[in-house]
């Protein structure tokens, strides 16, 4: 049985670092721990069958991050606000060539970014490629916490304590607290409500740092089960290519076999009865042949050497007979032999069959005896 999972990393900030992590399966922390390979503290190296993909989340220390509120605009689309958010990010910055920016708009409708170092960013994701890692979400770690209408929220994520506002996301450091949030209430998180946020981060419309210049790639990835099911697909097109012309084959058959039953019942009155079509087909020709009608009638032969002939410039004709078989036998008469062959070559383009003899008489003018029958 298949199960959602997801491995929750920090976002690393210097080189050779040992990375807290936390392998989230089916709704609950199933494992965490601090090593310099997540991926195979977590199991997720021993790859088999079964596996599913997983969802890869890093947390950017809030440290390293800034995230600011914008006051929302009249009259403008959430996309436009988002834009303006950006813009407006950038001129509270410093260094906006190394500034890379997310922006998006919270649970109350309003604008929210967050910017961090390009080169942090880079670096961080070449140090998680080498891990195996390449994370679909990068979110600032305070943005998992929910805020609190009247007091400030501390929450312990073991690589980085951070103090939540509503409107405030910082690192918690103690000299520093009193002059960041004065007398505001705190409370303390307990590690179950911490877990259950990083359990919720797979789900969070977050404010993800994966964006932009550094959006991740889209890879299509396929489960075992889809394996499978393509595979049966792909079989099923081989099959239905298969049966498609066994079937028209069938049917071609069938067409086939409808025409014969029909030819020999239109030929039976003509000639009797007949077992099959080449014994009427036969029968028939014979019938032809004795009735001289059909091709072998001397006008079809006859009417073909004419045609040629009133085609061809300088060519006449001496003699025609014609054969019980359909044949008509002929002499030409022509200047040269060159002149005759145009006459040959129509008749043959017609589609009759010829022979062709060439001499010459004793006035060097040139002949051919030829003979015309239809195929």
């Amino acid at each position: 049985m298949s199960s959602f999972q997801s491995l929750i990393t920090v976002f690393p900030t210097v080189e050779a670092q040992a990375l807290q992590w936390w392998l989230v399966t089916d709704g609950a922390v199933e494992a965490k721990g601090t090593d310099a390979d997540p991926m195979f503290a977590a199991g997720l190296k021993l790859l088999s069958a079964e596996n599913e993909p997983v969802t890869h989340i890093a947390l950017m220390p809030s440290a390293l991050t800034t995230v600011r509120w914008h006051a929302p605009l009249d009259d403008i689309t959430p996309q436009q606000a988002l834009a303006a958010a950006r813009i407006a990010a950038q001129k509270s910055s410093l260094g906006l060539e190394n500034l890379h920016i997310a922006a998006v708009v919270d649970a109350s409708g309003q604008a929210a970014t967050a910017g961090v170092g390009k080169n942090i960013m880079a670096s961080g994701l070449v140090q998680l490629k080498a891990l195996g890692i390449d994370p679909d979400k990068i979110i600032p770690v305070g943005w998992l916490i929910a805020p609190e209408d009247d007091g400030v929220v501390e929450a312990d994520f073991g690589f980085e304590t951070v103090l939540r506002g509503e409107q405030m996301i910082i690192p918690d450091e103690p000299s520093l607290r009193a002059h960041l949030i004065g007398e505001s209430r705190v409370t303390v998180l307990p590690e179950s409500v911490v877990d259950r946020a990083l359990v919720d981060a797979a789900d969070n419309e977050s404010l993800n740092l994966r964006s932009g210049a550094f959006a991740k790639k889209s890879y299509k990835l396929m489960t075992t089960k889809q394996k499978r099911t393509l595979g049966w697909l792909a079989l099923a097109a081989i099959v239905v290519s298969l049966l498609i012309p066994v079937i028209q084959l069938v049917k071609y058959h069938w067409a086939a076999r409808d025409a014969d039953v029909a030819a020999l019942a239109a030929a039976q009155p003509v000639i009797g009865s007949v077992d099959n079509v080449e014994e009427a087909d036969r029968r028939l020709n014979e019938r032809l042949i004795s009735e001289n009608r059909g091709n072998i009638a001397f006008s079809v032969p006859a009417s073909a050497l004419f045609s040629a002939l009133q085609q061809t410039q300088g060519v006449s004709i001496e003699r025609i007979s014609y054969r019980k078989d359909g044949t008509v036998s002929a002499g030409l008469t022509a200047a040269r032999n060159e002149d005759i062959n145009p006459a040959l070559l129509a008749i043959q383009n017609a589609g009759f069959v010829i022979t062709a003899t060439p001499r010459t008489d004793a006035t060097g003018s040139s002949k051919a005896d030829i003979t015309v029958r239809a195929p």
